[in-house]
């Protein structure tokens, strides 16, 4: 097995492709049929299998790699948006998720798509959108209220995402909504989220942005 410094430079002679993976400082590299790790900054390499826990499965090439990165296995992670102040539009059995910033321009313009999708085109579907603040002060204190609305009136809470009118959000006092907010983040963080609107689609499909045909993107038929 090759471990030498040396050696390592050989490996890098012969790489055929790398990958950043979703994770900070650390990319894939193929060369022939081994794979290494490097850091982004090209100091440090490490070698062995690598296991993608997510999936339960080991990384067995580049092309393996972004086929588990395109897709998480929402099953295995366990978790309950619920707890991440989800407010749900519509109540088909197919949930997508959508991390988003209320201030987010992106954002706005794909809550008016879902709205404009025809009650027969969503009938299949429960979009919980997850509010997150990673535009700064405004967006915190914006998710904050939400979130402390939400608790009592979360109908008032998803009219107020969904028009995009947040002035008249009754105050959040003492505490009310700051711990939905943290577990969002570090959620969103620990997804690799670095932008929004993020979309988690049933099948665990991954896209960050707005799809350019939302609904195509929804049955997996977007291209």
């Amino acid at each position: 097995m090759a471990t030498e410094p040396d050696d390592i430079a050989q490996l890098v002679q012969g790489i055929e492709g790398m990958r950043r993976l979703p994770v900070q400082g650390v990319q894939m590299v193929q060369s022939g049929e081994r794979l290494f790790f490097v850091s982004t900054n090209g100091r440090y390499a490490f070698l062995g299998p690598a296991i993608d826990l997510w999936h339960g499965e080991r990384l067995t090439s580049l092309a393996e790699a972004d086929r588990l990165m395109g897709r998480i296995d929402r099953a295995r992670l366990k978790l309950d948006v619920r707890d991440l102040g989800a407010l749900d539009l519509a109540e088909g059995a197919e949930e997508v998720w959508v991390f988003l910033d209320p201030h987010c321009p992106q954002c706005a313009n794909l809550l008016d798509q879902l709205q404009a999708l025809s009650p027969s085109q969503r009938a299949s579907y429960r979009v919980r959108l997850i509010p997150v603040a990673v535009l700064g002060k405004p967006s915190l204190a914006t998710v904050v209220r939400l979130n402390c609305l939400a608790e009592t009136d979360p109908a008032a809470a998803l009219e107020a995402l969904l028009s995009h009118v947040f002035e008249t959000l009754p105050p959040a006092t003492g505490t009310c909504g700051q711990g939905v907010l943290q577990r969002a983040l570090v959620t969103a963080q620990l997804l690799g989220i670095t932008q929004v609107p993020f979309l988690i689609a049933p099948d665990g499909r991954l896209h960050g942005g707005v799809p350019v045909d939302l609904l195509a993107w929804f049955t997996g038929d977007a291209r």
